[in-house]
């Protein structure tokens, strides 16, 4: 098959996972898959693959125009990329602009181009939501050949929200590349020191809560009868409110800004736990990579999270808001040597088999044909 891929290039779950299937497609099953956007997806840049191909989408300046009109461009090169191609599936990773940009695109080309969707999250529950983005959210859906959430809860919201035809979305969960996470990544080259060290990944919104995991660890660090660090990977408009708060709990010394990071894999092998107090997660990729690679995550039980964790066995789930609660929980993980190994291997186990990358590329490759 052809396959053309839509998807956001910055650093961040849907961009990851829609790169990984694409590579999957093109490598392991030997399909040509095509990325087309601003920018390549960043895993993308160092890839010699001559089955992965990049098309870039150039947006003219125009004087009438308050704002580039990105949709129109990729809709207008799109259709020209069907044609010149002879593409079969277009996937669409975020109904907004992606899958309304690959039906306009379809029509323009006048072919019978097949048009996937994957719905990851923010795309219904902050944009389609919205009452000026409802109606189109839900003509991307309706009009989509097939259409995928990654998780359960996400499928049942955006049915509930828009008014989705039942049975038109199916669930298709994320997945690890084992190549970046496994539990084989707690090597020499990632050995953990005399702390305790916990970890937290996001992009330091206020859906993340990043102030709570300020609090979370600070809770923790109390109960400790050993040093504790705090590392945040990523970047974001809440970081020097957390900078302050730490300040102000006398524990700056102990909280590492790291900044945005490639070695996602290594970082999180050598944390003892992942802290992720989300207001909302559709998925929580985060939660995956730490499980898979031997590290307990402490998350709120929200949204899609508790598809991932199994809360006591494969990690800790607790009331979003509630920072004592996590402490608490997360506290007497770190402090029981048994419960810790226990909780880790039945981590590993629950990543590996029910979010097995290789069955869940058979589900997409399934579900294009």
């Amino acid at each position: 098959m052809n396959i053309v891929i839509l998807c956001y290039h910055r650093i961040g779950g849907s961009g990851i996972v829609a790169y990984e299937i694409g590579r999957a497609m093109a490598e392991e099953k030997g399909h040509t898959v095509h990325f087309v956007g601003l920018e390549p997806p960043f895993r993308l840049k160092n890839n010699e693959s001559e089955a992965m191909r990049f098309h870039k989408v150039y947006v003219r300046e125009y004087p009438v125009f308050d704002f580039q009109p990105y949709s129109l461009a990729l809709a207008s090169q799109l259709s020209t990329l069907i044609r010149r191609y002879d593409i079969d599936v277009i996937h669409s990773h975020y109904a907004l602009p992606h899958a309304v940009s690959a039906l306009l695109a379809r029509d323009i080309s006048g072919r019978k181009v097949k048009c996937v969707t994957t719905l990851h999250g923010t795309d219904i529950t902050i944009v389609g939501a919205h009452p000026t983005m409802t109606d189109i959210t839900r003509y991307a859906i309706e009009k989509s050949d097939a259409v995928s959430a990654v998780s359960n809860h996400l499928k049942l919201e955006s049915e509930t929200k828009l008014g989705i035809t039942p049975g038109k979305i199916k669930t298709i969960y994320n997945f690890a590349n084992p190549e970046f996470f496994n539990p084989e990544l707690k090597s020499a080259a990632c050995k953990k020191g005399g702390k305790t060290i916990m970890l937290h990944l996001s992009n330091l919104r206020a859906v993340k809560r990043p102030l709570d995991v300020i609090k979370i660890f600070h809770g923790i660090e109390k109960a400790l009868d050993k040093p504790a660090e705090l590392r945040i990977v990523g970047e974001g408009p809440l970081q020097y409110e957390m900078m302050d708060l730490a300040k102000e709990l006398g524990i700056a010394d102990k909280v590492k800004f790291l900044g945005v990071r490639s070695d996602i894999g290594c970082l999180i092998a050598s944390s003892h736990l992942m802290l992720l107090p989300s207001q909302q997660e559709s998925f929580g990729l985060a939660a995956l990579e730490s499980m898979v690679c031997g590290v307990p995550v402490a998350a709120s039980r929200v949204g899609g999270l508790p598809e991932v964790i199994e809360d006591g066995k494969s990690g800790i789930l607790f009331t979003v808001g509630d920072t004592g609660e996590a402490a608490q929980k997360a506290g007497k993980v770190l402090k029981d040597r048994a419960l810790y190994d226990s909780i880790v291997e039945e981590g590993i186990r629950a990543g590996q088999e029910k979010f097995s990358m290789g069955k869940i590329i058979d589900q997409y490759e399934k579900l294009y044909e």
